[in-house]
């Protein structure tokens, strides 16, 4: 028998920011957010919030994705690169043909944002929501 896992969106889709937006000086891309952070580069975190799977190795993905940087005072930069991370992670056909892409399509109907998140914090923080449907890996 062989098994068929989720893949690993996380992995693919940081590689794929990391590859994708190049000119923002210091950005960091991954999957949490550091303990420490307040904000003295601009930071992306992409989570795999899961969804449904058929059974025959087809999976749908909620990804939350979370962009921190600049500050509340001027938030316009950390805006700017939010809607740029929407923008990279729903171009299609272009992630699904991406080498080593899970995606077989973008969801557009299950996606939105960019939006503000209000917090505690003196850094200017956007949330957005992607949805794919992909393939697992054997």
């Amino acid at each position: 028998m062989t098994l068929v896992l989720p893949p690993d969106m996380e992995a693919f889709l940081c590689d794929y920011l990391r590859d994708h937006i190049t000119d923002v000086d210091g950005l960091q891309v991954g999957s949490k957010k550091p303990h420490d952070y307040q904000g003295a580069y601009p930071l992306v975190t992409v989570r795999d919030d899961g969804g449904d799977a058929d059974g025959l190795g087809q999976f749908d993905r909620t990804i939350g994705v979370n962009v921190y940087g600049w500050s509340r005072q001027d938030e316009k930069p950390c805006k700017t690169l939010a809607r740029r991370v929407y923008a990279v992670l729903t171009e299609h056909p272009a992630i699904a043909l991406a080498e080593h892409s899970p995606i077989t399509a973008v969801d557009d109907q299950q996606c939105n944002g960019p939006y503000p998140v209000s917090d505690d914090s003196d850094t200017a923080h956007y949330y957005l929501i992607v949805e794919y449907s992909t393939i697992g890996e054997h």
